[in-house]
């Protein structure tokens, strides 16, 4: 269903997210807590349970939302918003992104593994191994489709892990000076870039396209700001802060950075993984949009908002109980 979101006032704090689904690792440990409040289901996706429409693997895109409630992955049509499919069987799903092909790959949040799933398709293609639990959001780059995203506890601690074209066994990055790195985000050439929860505040690093080295990136403007999730927007990285209602862009300019402008979502809760319509380094799409999963006002939502713009909500779809993360899919 898909309706005007009208009359949405105040977000939903971190604290008030444990009786409104904020349960992987990940989001806990942004609130302070630990564990996972959930049970498990069994790993992987259930594909006897998942549907997806016979037209959805012809639709050119189609939107994918992480409902970590439900522990389902409802699939949309773009702009539109009409359930093309629901993906089921996943142990709290959070985190959403995906590469040119179209392949999505969904973050199991209080499990070990990222599904993977080609464009419309009902039963994952591959499954990704981590060691750890996966932190907010996931990042393709767009010249090599390596993945990257951050990863906690287990044998990683605190860290990120990249797969070389998006398969394989991961390589583990973990810098010094940090303790937990919730969002990474490609460039349109290939540099990573992953915000940190750091002793002084938000921390950036960077891992430069073909170097095995990582480094830090000094960033002005963002004291008093947390790291959560991260993605490029054409011209600068966008991240939000925790998860709050806001996002803020970081111009790039050789090992330094600089906030430089922020989006206010109204009407928003937490925002925990945003989508911006022009990732992947593909031209910008007519009228340039964050995709938003939300709470507000204790009903789940995705809205879309203008970009960089912000305001209110152009459009908003309903059904997913507490949706985690969203992301576009659309084939080559």
């Amino acid at each position: 269903m898909v309706a005007l979101l009208a009359g949405c006032g105040g977000g939903i704090a971190p604290a008030q997210l444990g009786a409104t689904g904020a349960s992987t690792a990940a989001q806990l440990r942004f609130m302070g807590g630990a564990g996972a409040a959930h049970p498990f289901q069994s790993a992987g996706a259930n594909a006897a349970r998942s549907w997806m429409a016979p037209d959805a693997k012809k639709s050119k895109t189609l939107l994918y939302v992480a409902d970590q409630d439900a522990n389902d992955v409802d699939v949309y049509s773009y702009p539109g918003g009409k359930l093309k499919g629901t993906l089921t069987g996943f142990q709290t799903p959070s985190g959403v992104c995906s590469n040119k092909a179209g392949d999505v790959f969904i973050l199991n949040g209080n499990g070990t593994s990222v599904e993977v799933f080609a464009h419309g398709g009902s039963a994952p293609i591959r499954t990704l191994d981590l060691p750890g639990y996966p932190e907010l959001n996931c990042s393709v780059d767009p010249t090599t489709g390596n993945l990257a995203l951050g990863v906690l506890g287990n044998s990683c601690g605190d860290c990120f892990v990249v797969f070389a074209g998006g398969s394989g066994t991961a390589t583990v990055y973990t810098p010094s000076g940090q303790n937990g790195l919730p969002g990474c985000g490609y460039d349109n050439n290939g540099n990573l870039f992953c915000d940190a929860y750091g002793p002084g505040g938000f921390t950036l690093f960077e891992l430069p396209k073909g170097s095995s080295t990582v480094t830090t990136v000094s960033v002005s403007g963002a004291s008093g700001l947390t790291a959560g999730s991260m993605q490029w927007d054409g011209t600068d990285l966008a991240f939000g802060a925790g998860a709050g209602p806001t996002l803020y862009q970081i111009a790039l300019s050789g090992s330094t950075g600089s906030v430089a402008g922020s989006t206010s979502l109204s009407g928003a809760g937490a925002v925990w993984q945003f989508w911006i319509t022009n990732n992947l380094g593909r031209k910008k799409h007519k009228g340039l949009r964050v995709i938003g999963p939300t709470i507000s006002d204790s009903t789940g939502i995705v809205g879309y908002w203008n970009y960089p713009a912000g305001g209110t909500a152009t459009q908003t779809i309903t059904g997913p109980e507490a949706p985690d993360g969203a992301a576009l899919s659309t084939k080559k």
